[in-house]
């Protein structure tokens, strides 16, 4: 007897739209969901090659919270490439300016660099 596993292939793949309500959430635990999500590995037919996940959308980004110390310590850079362009921001700031990027760059830190 053979044992075969099974390899998803890209035509076999459906995505479906998720919904994620991020009110009163921590926001490294609720970008670990949403990048599982993403990346498929919630389902049975995982397979790393491949895109298998399925589309994320999250309401109430403004209202995650950060445990401990973090909203006042926590930065954010960005740097533009010249000389003295490096920017911080603190996380309390950028959640009331941009609370999307907030998740978005928590979740882009969990997905794989390839």
């Amino acid at each position: 007897m053979r044992i075969r596993s099974y390899t998803q292939k890209k035509e076999d793949v459906s995505p479906s739209w998720k919904i994620v309500d991020a009110k009163d959430q921590v926001v490294g635990r609720l970008a670990s969901k949403i990048a599982v999500s993403l990346r498929g590995k919630d389902k049975p037919t995982f397979t790393p090659h491949v895109d298998g996940g399925d589309f994320v959308v999250v309401v109430n980004a403004e209202k995650v919270r950060f445990t401990g110390s973090k909203a006042q310590t926590k930065n954010y850079y960005s740097y533009s490439g010249y000389k003295g362009g490096l920017k911080s921001i603190v996380a309390k700031d950028l959640l009331v300016k941009s609370p999307e990027d907030v998740l978005k760059s928590a979740v882009k830190g969990m997905l794989p660099k390839g």
